[in-house]
């Protein structure tokens, strides 16, 4: 096997966890040959320093922490590479017996902080967790304005 690559993969594993997907994709950009690739990520995975599960994991806990809704989560790990089946679980996991309505709660008492929000201020946090993923419909019954739209498009 060629060295370059499977150092390449090293330096790049030991940066930051990545995904297979993750490291495959760089280490083609880099310009090594496929079957150099191929070769290293076999290796780096063999070695026990490639973990598509511990990276979801990882990263799931992190997402959730920084009050992104479970859904939103795992379609952005799957956009990480991490097989859709795989991000679900992870997601779940980190969520834990929480789930959607518990994350929801926590995000509103970080942005409401106690305090009574004025219209303007709940149309805002409203805005703000849609954008983290949240259901339209469960963050306006939450902060109790209308909502009367559809939440099968989903975010």
């Amino acid at each position: 096997m060629q060295r370059p690559a499977l150092d390449a993969a090293l330096k790049l594993l030991a940066a930051r966890g990545r995904t297979e997907a993750e490291l495959r994709r760089l280490l083609v950009s880099r310009q090594y040959p496929a079957a150099e690739v191929e070769a290293a990520v076999a290796r780096v995975r063999e070695l026990g320093y490639l973990d598509d599960g511990e990276v979801a994991r990882n990263r799931a806990r992190s997402l959730l922490g920084r009050s992104v809704a479970p859904r939103l989560a795992a379609r952005r790990l799957e956009a990480q590479g991490i097989a859709p089946a795989q991000a679900r679980k992870a997601v779940d996991g980190e969520a834990g017996e929480e789930g959607e309505a518990g994350l929801l709660t926590r995000a509103l008492e970080r942005r409401v902080k106690g305090r009574a929000l004025n219209e303007s201020e709940k149309q805002k946090v409203f805005r703000s967790l849609v954008q983290k993923g949240f259901r339209p419909s469960d963050v306006a019954r939450r902060l109790g304005v209308a909502w009367d739209g559809d939440d099968d498009g989903e975010r």
